[in-house]
C-alpha cells in the first residue's frame, strides 16, 4: 500500500498541473504610431506578465493542493493505524511510516515546483520624459 502511495502522489501532482488552461487575452492589432509608443509597449507587457503570473500561481496552487491531501492521508491513516494497546516497536513502525510518506510528499512538491521554473518577472515601467526647461527670464538691469 506504502509503494502504491507513493506512486500515486506523482501522477496525482503531474496530473492537476496539466488542468490548469491558460487565458487567452483579446489582443487588438497595434497601429505602427502605437508600436514605438512605451506607454503602449508597456501596457501590452504588463497584460502578459499579469496573466503568466495568474497561470503560475494557479499551477502552484494546484501543486499545494495535491500536497496537503497527500500530508492529509498520511496523517489519517497514521491515525486509523494506531490502536490503543500497540507495542512500542509498533508505534515506531507507524511514525516511521508516517515521517516517510511526509518527506516523499514534500520531495514531490518541491519537484514539481522546481519544474514550474520561477515566476513571471514584472517589466518595468518606462522612464519619464524630462521635463522641457523654461526660457529664463533676463533680470532687469539697475
Amino acid at each position: 500500500m506504502k509503494r502504491k502511495f507513493l506512486i500515486a502522489i506523482p501522477a496525482l501532482i503531474l496530473a492537476t498541473s496539466f488542468l490548469a488552461t491558460p487565458a487567452i487575452a483579446d489582443t487588438r492589432p497595434i497601429t505602427p504610431s502605437e508600436a514605438s509608443d512605451p506607454k503602449v509597449i508597456y501596457k501590452l507587457a504588463q497584460d502578459k506578465f499579469l496573466s503568466e503570473l495568474r497561470i503560475y500561481e494557479d499551477k502552484r496552487r494546484a501543486i499545494n493542493q495535491s500536497f496537503k491531501e497527500a500530508i492529509d492521508k498520511a496523517l489519517s491513516n497514521s491515525r486509523s493505524l494506531s490502536v490503543l494497546g500497540q507495542s512500542q516497536m509498533q508505534k515506531r513502525q507507524n511514525m516511521n511510516t508516517k515521517q516517510n510518506l511526509v518527506i516523499a510528499a514534500i520531495a514531490v512538491r518541491d519537484a514539481a515546483i522546481d519544474s514550474l521554473g520561477l515566476p513571471p518577472i514584472a517589466p518595468t515601467p518606462p522612464a519619464k520624459a524630462p521635463k522641457a526647461e523654461k526660457p529664463k527670464k533676463p533680470k532687469p538691469s539697475n
